[in-house]
């Protein structure tokens, strides 16, 4: 019975051992992170094809990536992680080929795997704006801010330097989404208060200064505000 016993005993202990380096099949953590890194190098790759204007291709690219996130043996975080940035893509990419339910519903699985991913937020907002739902847009655009107040999507890279930059968004364009959508909710000024809830407030922190003097007056340098920023996106200035 004794030799019994302490055959089972040798037998628990070695397999809590191959669990410890990698499950019980053969992947220890250096072929883990090998694998984990090797992952998250197709990002980059996927994000050039949208970057390129390929928006079928980047979907089907990001799509792949999901794929191989999901055969991962790697931690949760991680493909979660992976996840959510190559859902984000997909979001940007059916956004761009004016796809917006698709579009909806890509942003809102990417933060459903990483809340923090603020990419997702932003590209949230702008759905949610091109559908007028503006206190959606508020919303979303608000938490991309509180998450990254310097948010720019032209100088995005991760924790291992890999480029995930695209189009020449930043928080100003944000900002402008909320002007545009307080506007059209009726909350154009807060004279009696320091209140950022409203359309001329969020103007100024994007001009630095700006006085209301009328809606129409809001409405038009909202416009020329828009304009400068498209001017700038597209020259890259």
């Amino acid at each position: 019975m004794r030799s019994i016993t302490k055959i089972f005993s040798i037998f628990g202990i070695l397999m809590l051992l191959q669990l410890g380096c990698g499950g019980g099949n053969g992947v220890g953590p250096k072929d883990i992170k090998r694998q984990e890194d090797k992952l998250r190098d197709r990002l980059p790759a996927d994000w050039s094809s949208y970057n390129m204007g390929y928006y079928d291709a980047a979907i089907e690219s990001f799509t792949q990536t999901l794929a191989q996130a999901d055969g991962l043996e790697g931690s949760e975080g991680v493909k979660n992680q992976v996840k959510s940035e190559a859902q984000s893509g997909i979001g940007w990419s059916f956004f761009k080929k004016q796809g917006l339910a698709k579009s909806d519903l890509a942003f809102r699985q990417a933060l459903q795997l990483d809340s923090r991913n603020t990419d997702a937020w932003v590209g949230r907002s702008g759905v949610a704006h091109a559908l007028q739902r503006f206190s959606d847009s508020i919303q979303f655009a608000i938490t991309a801010l509180e998450i990254e107040p310097d948010y720019d999507s032209a100088l995005r890279f991760d924790g291992g330097n890999r480029n995930l930059s695209h189009d020449n968004f930043d928080s100003r364009h944000v900002r402008l989404l909320l002007a545009e959508s307080y506007f059209q909710m009726g909350r154009y000024s807060a004279l009696d208060r320091p209140d950022p809830n409203n359309a001329a407030a969020q103007l100024r922190l994007i001009r630095g200064k700006f006085k209301f003097l009328d809606p129409g007056h809001l409405m038009q340098a909202i416009s020329e505000e828009a304009t400068s920023l498209l001017r700038e996106s597209s020259t890259g200035l």
